[in-house]
């Protein structure tokens, strides 16, 4: 079982690979701009040290203070002669009354005095005794009827008149009596010290204008270096954002390939093990005891020769025990110069020089075995003969073993398969449960 292969990483649209140079250019370009903006800055924070510092305010603090001597001066001068001046504004308010009331008639008949009223009468008296028209006769009635009666108010026009004037005199007369010379002076001196203070004033003032007109143009600049200072730090760190997306891409295309690596390096060692499990099904299913069953066909040929031939050398040597599990059936084997070797079922003679040695071979019952033939004995569980006159015995025991070889394959071969089946099995289910924990 193989893993399925995660699709590869992305690039994001809004990650761009760094150009290191272009960044560089920007950060000198912005970097040209703040020293030009600190250059004026520092300038003008220069200007700002060197401007004179604040006037010493003490001789305007002892003309703000003697002013309010004065004004309290005037104050008691006032109110010492209140009496008087209360007389005076009474005076002042009638005679206004009276002016207002006289020139609110005049304003409303076009004559200054009774006088130009009686003139105004009799002309039009004579007018009327020379003749005129009766339409212009009756104006005219009219308009001396009318002047008669404005007559009276005139006479009391007149008396308002005398009695303005009588007021008047009587101000004159009262102000005549104040002396002012104590409240001009202090007036004077007031008058004084106020353009001295305004003058003062104003020199500060000129001096507080210069100095705010450059503590603004110091907070301009100020602002214009915070916002290329701002402008850097969001420039770097955006920068350096895109550096870490894009490194981060880099690392995952690392990660990424290096995966696919293992992902195939464990693909290929998957499709090895289950190569391998597929060839131990394979040899499981093929029939059990066939080495053990050809092997007691061999031991029984082998074993058999020493029957047949009626002579045997009690020692041999040289055994092949490949050879004897090779043997082909219907074949004994034969020694012939210390050599094994398989003959047809006719035996042949042996030489005449080795007859003695045979003849004293069959004197002796001892059986001697190569180690390898031997082994094979213990292989398949037979006890391995010792004397030639075991050998009937071995061969029946060979026969039995061969016998339930046989009888035993088709169980045997069954549990070989299912055994192999299992072991799969379990190799697919670690292969699986490994493939989870990677994946987790």
């Amino acid at each position: 079982m193989t893993t399925a292969l995660s699709s590869p990483p992305v690039l994001p649209e809004h990650v761009k690979k760094p150009m290191e140079e272009e960044f560089k250019k920007t950060i000198e370009s912005i970097n040209a701009f703040i020293e030009k903006i600190q250059k004026q800055f520092d300038a003008v924070k220069e200007k700002i040290t060197k401007l004179p510092a604040k006037g010493d305010n003490a001789r305007r603090e002892e003309i703000k203070s003697e002013l309010a001597e004065i004004r309290e001066k005037q104050a008691e001068l006032k109110k010492s002669r209140k009496a008087v001046y209360e007389q005076l504004d009474a005076l002042n308010e009638s005679i206004r009354k009276k002016v207002s009331v006289v020139k609110g008639f005049q304003s409303k008949i076009p004559y200054r005095s009774t006088e130009e009223v009686d003139d105004r009468i009799a002309e039009l008296e004579r007018k009327i005794e020379a003749g005129v028209r009766i339409v212009e006769e009756k104006k005219m009635l009219q308009e001396i009827s009318l002047l008669k009666r404005n007559r009276l108010s005139f006479e009391d026009i007149d008396q308002q008149q005398t009695e303005i004037d009588r007021e008047r005199a009587i101000y004159d007369e009262l102000k005549k009596n104040i002396d002012d010379s104590e409240a001009k002076k202090l007036s004077d001196r007031y008058e004084q010290l106020d353009a001295e203070f305004k003058e003062i004033h104003g020199d500060q003032t000129k001096q507080r204008e210069a100095r705010n007109k450059l503590y603004d143009e110091r907070t301009r600049l100020k602002g214009l270096l915070d916002e290329e200072y701002n402008k850097l730090r969001t420039l770097r760190d955006e920068h350096r954002k895109n550096n870490d997306e894009y490194y981060a891409f880099v690392r995952k295309l690392r990660e990424y390939k290096k995966e696919q690596e293992q992902l195939r390096k464990v693909q290929e060692e998957n499709e090895k093990r289950q190569e391998a499990a597929k060839q131990e099904l394979e040899l499981a299913s093929l029939p059990a005891f066939e080495n053990e069953i050809a092997l007691c066909d061999n031991l029984v040929i082998f074993l058999e020769s020493f029957t047949s031939s009626g002579a045997k050398s009690d020692t041999i040597s040289g055994g092949n025990v490949n050879e004897i599990e090779n043997a082909f059936e219907g074949m004994v084997i034969k020694k012939r110069d210390d050599d094994v070797f398989f003959a047809g079922g006719n035996k042949k003679k042996q030489n005449k020089n080795k007859e003695p040695a045979a003849k004293e071979n069959k004197k002796s019952d001892a059986l001697k075995l190569p180690l390898a033939t031997m082994e094979n004995f213990f292989d398949i569980k037979v006890t391995v003969p010792t004397k030639i006159s075991e050998i009937p015995a071995t061969i029946q025991k060979l026969k039995e073993r061969k016998e339930y070889f046989i009888k035993e394959q088709p169980k045997v071969t069954e549990a070989n398969k299912k055994k192999a089946e299992e072991r799969i099995q379990a190799l697919l289910k670690a292969e699986e449960e490994e493939n989870k924990e990677e994946e987790s």
